[in-house]
């Protein structure tokens, strides 16, 4: 039995979207290539993977086992690819970065303008992620190196790492909220009373942390911080901004910082890599990310 790894993506498409048509709008087939596809390796294997009732298209349960198993295999043949090309002629042809929310745009924009100097001739993707979003996309092996990811590796085995510093936290809330006037720093009873705005860690198979989020609090999750910073300005909720994108705000008395009786740590960052399989791209990229100015950049300071 064989099953081409390009039938197990065209499944993983029609899955995605639940429409024969819209998978083959994505890889510009026909329709009827895309039926054909996925008929023969069902037959293949000699099961359903999804069940048929008119224009609707779902998994069965074999077809739900295929799509969760058959994701890691995926990832080996990308991984296999990569490195069979990276031992021929030592530069990556492609290379995948997932950044956390928290590094300064300007910070990744110098990267990545150096980058396309070193490295013309390689493709640069670049993801953001959020919290241990940023530590799961480097374990799947869904990004060659991390940038900003938080506090230590969750398991150094294979994973090379080095810290970038610390990134300072700034508690804020809109000029007209109820606890813009209070002058005494504020006790954990006083701020559970408001929604504590909130990003979505991006971490599928790793725990999910937040910002700052109180027991019992309400959270208001958003997708990132120019919505929480906004409704944060509009006082619907109160929350934590890395500091170098509240300090504008701060100075033009958009937001108000406030105290705390029990203040948010710094998170400390990292830049990581699996060990495996680094050829010259990942290494200039180390090197570039360890100077101490653009350790600084990548940290707000």
């Amino acid at each position: 039995m064989f099953i081409s790894d390009e039938s197990i993506r065209i499944v993983h498409l029609v899955a995605k979207y639940k429409s024969i048509t819209t998978a083959a709008e994505q890889v510009n087939k026909v329709p009827s290539a895309i039926s054909y596809t996925v008929r023969k390796l069902e037959e293949s294997i000699g099961v359903a993977l999804f069940l048929r009732k008119g224009r609707n298209i779902e998994l069965t349960s074999a077809g739900e086992y295929f799509i969760q198993h058959s994701k890691t295999l995926l990832s080996d043949l990308d991984a296999l690819k990569r490195n069979t090309t990276l031992i021929h002629n030592g530069v990556e042809q492609e290379f995948v970065i997932a950044a956390n929310n928290i590094v300064p745009p300007s910070a990744l924009v110098q990267f990545i303008n150096a980058f396309e100097r070193s490295f013309p001739s390689t493709r640069l993707t670049l993801n953001i992620e959020v919290y241990n979003g940023c530590w799961d996309a480097l374990y799947r092996k869904h990004a060659d190196l991390v940038i900003g990811a938080p506090h230590n590796p969750p398991s150094t085995e294979g994973i090379k790492s080095e810290s970038l510093g610390v990134l300072e936290w700034d508690f804020v809330v809109g000029p007209q909220h109820p606890l813009a006037t209070l002058i005494k720093p504020l006790t954990n009873t006083e701020l559970r009373q408001y929604p504590a705005v909130c990003i979505r860690d991006t971490a599928v198979n790793f725990s999910h942390q937040q910002a700052w989020l109180l027991e019992g609090q309400k959270p208001l999750y958003v997708p990132d911080f120019a919505i929480a910073v906004a409704l944060i300005q509009q006082n619907t909720g109160i929350g934590y901004v890395p500091h170098h994108l509240a300090s504008p705000l701060l100075n033009d008395g958009t937001l108000v910082k406030k105290s705390m009786l029990e203040h948010k740590h710094a998170t400390q960052l990292f830049m990581a890599v699996r060990s495996e399989g680094m050829g010259k791209v990942c290494q200039w990229c180390l090197d570039y990310l360890s100077e101490p100015a653009m350790k600084n950049q990548i940290c707000g300071k």
